[in-house]
């Protein structure tokens, strides 16, 4: 009987033994399935494409050991006046993502400004920027609405701002959204741009800006052309907002996307009042920029233009120029004037130029800078115009206002008390053709009114020289101008040789006008002060 019995008792122990190893193989297996993989989606430059990768929360710089606080970020979500409990955050990919690369580009500013010498704290600000994920009203069809752009804002900057000794900044990134109703694939757009790099890029690159550029100058196309370009370079990929970038982006019908190497225009300086006329050109002129001098001298020139830019000067044409001059000193510090000077100018040759932007070396070398500095006043030539201009009778033209961005020439008929504004305006087809390097010989233009209005006369004016002004209205587009068009063609020549140091004079003479030769043909002194 004891036998059977330590028999039975040996066999319940056994099964004891492998019950309680089985419960504690299997309990390993529930915690190892419980414990979360902690992934972000990052951008593979040299494959061009998006893989998972593993990150310790250490990566990321948490400053809590309870929410999702980085060094200089607190995530929220939504309108959360606390950020996100980091046990939300373990296994998310979107929000491991948004941090990953928050830091990332933070990384990026940093040693960039390193680099260029500056010894301020650029990526520090005067307190957490705060960043909302599944922002409300970032974007929405039924909330925001703008007729003018095509793509809107799926996410935004609130740069900083102080209220009652309180400082404020915050990023928001938009969650995914359909038209009501319409629900379908054509009218569906599927996006996350917490989970996309450009886009989290994009909106801390105005960060930067606005602490330069002024705040109010985030939203204008200096600021959005720069954020576009950063956002490229740091993915070292010309083509944004797309799947291929964003992996978020599922459907494309409703994205406007551009590539930056190959959307490219001519400068017009209506982008500077609304930049929704061309989100494109800025950015893909600095991709130019980046191609011809390289992607780590770009990032720095770029961002010290930025940094010396005046908030007040933040439109195109000067922050070109401060561009320029950055890449010179860099240049000259790093490789020597000669390197220096070479690059500048095969800058200014193979991309500002072509694309209708100047900095002061282009300016140096155009026929403007031959230009009068000053007003410069010549007796009208035309006889019939003394039967009513009995005690003034004079042409005061504005030279020192011509310049390649605005190529008009202001000009007065000052006839008595009364002046009747006119204008010249160049009708060069290329920027490049306004340089002396391009064999240039002289330069057409068209004579018109200054206003579209001109057939009315100022009220302050009294009766008698309202009078005269509508008379000397007349004269002109009875005499002068072509009754189609309303115009006349003048042409400016330069004299004194092909050499642009020869140039002596500049003369002006309109299209015939009769049989007086005298009539409407001007000279000019030529001025030799610039630098070339």
């Amino acid at each position: 009987m004891k036998s059977i019995e330590f028999q039975s008792t040996d066999r319940k122990k056994r099964i004891y033994i492998l019950f309680s190893a089985f419960t504690f193989l299997f309990g390993i297996n529930l915690n190892a399935e419980v414990k979360k993989e902690n992934q972000v989606l990052d951008w593979d430059v040299e494959r061009r494409q998006f893989i998972h990768k593993n990150v310790n929360l250490e990566e990321l710089g948490l400053k809590s050991q309870t929410h999702y606080i980085l060094e200089n970020f607190a995530i929220h979500s939504q309108l959360d006046h606390t950020p996100i409990p980091l046990e939300q955050v373990e296994g998310n990919l979107k929000l491991l993502t948004l941090g990953f690369h928050l830091r990332k580009i933070e990384s990026k500013f940093q040693t960039i400004s390193t680099l260029s010498g500056s010894k301020e704290k650029v990526t520090t600000f005067p307190s957490k920027v705060i960043v909302r994920v599944d922002a409300p009203y970032a974007y929405s069809p039924t909330d925001y609405f703008d007729s003018k752009v095509s793509l809107k804002n799926t996410a935004l900057t609130i740069p900083p701002a102080e209220s009652n000794g309180n400082w404020n900044s915050e990023l928001w990134f938009a969650p995914k959204w359909d038209f009501p109703v319409l629900s379908t694939f054509a009218f569906e757009r599927i996006i996350d741009t917490a989970t996309c790099p450009d886009s989290i890029y994009h909106e801390y690159t105005h960060l930067i800006t606005g602490k330069y550029l002024g705040n109010n100058a985030i939203g204008r196309s200096l600021a959005e052309g720069i954020s576009d370009y950063y956002a490229a370079s740091l993915l070292n990929y010309p083509e944004l907002y797309t799947h291929k970038t964003c992996e978020a982006v599922k459907r494309q019908l409703l994205v406007s996307s551009f590539r930056l190497d190959k959307q490219i225009g001519f400068y017009d300086a209506a982008i500077e009042s609304d930049f929704k006329k061309d989100f494109t050109f800025i950015p893909s002129l600095l991709w130019q920029y980046r191609e011809l001098v390289g992607a780590e001298l770009a990032d720095v020139t770029i961002f010290q233009a930025i940094s010396k830019t005046n908030s007040g000067d933040r439109f195109f044409p000067e922050f070109i120029n401060t561009l320029s001059a950055s890449l010179f000193t860099e240049l000259k510090k790093r490789s020597g004037e000669e390197k220096a000077r070479e690059l500048t100018l095969q800058l200014e040759n193979k991309v500002w130029i072509p694309h209708g932007v100047y900095s002061k070396v282009s300016k140096n070398q155009s026929v403007f800078s031959v230009f009068p500095k000053t007003s410069i006043r010549f007796p009208n030539s035309d006889e019939k115009s003394n039967e009513f201009c009995s005690t003034k009778n004079e042409l005061e033209f504005y030279w020192k206002e011509v310049n390649v961005e605005e190529p008009t020439l202001r000009f007065y008929w000052n006839c008595n008390q009364v002046k009747l504004p006119l204008v010249i305006q160049m009708e060069q087809t290329s920027p490049m053709n306004y340089l002396f390097s391009s064999n240039l010989h002289f330069l057409n233009g068209k004579l018109k009114f200054a206003s579209i209005s001109a057939d009315k006369p100022n009220p302050k004016l009294s009766k008698e020289n309202q009078v005269l002004y509508l008379q000397m209205y007349n004269y002109i587009k009875d005499n002068y101008f072509y009754r189609n068009t309303m115009e006349k063609e003048v042409r400016l020549y330069f004299d004194g040789g092909n050499d642009k140091n020869l140039v002596k004079n500049i003369r002006m003479e309109f299209a015939y006008l009769g049989s007086s030769k005298k009539r409407f043909r001007y000279t000019f002194p030529a001025i030799k002060d610039v630098v070339y």
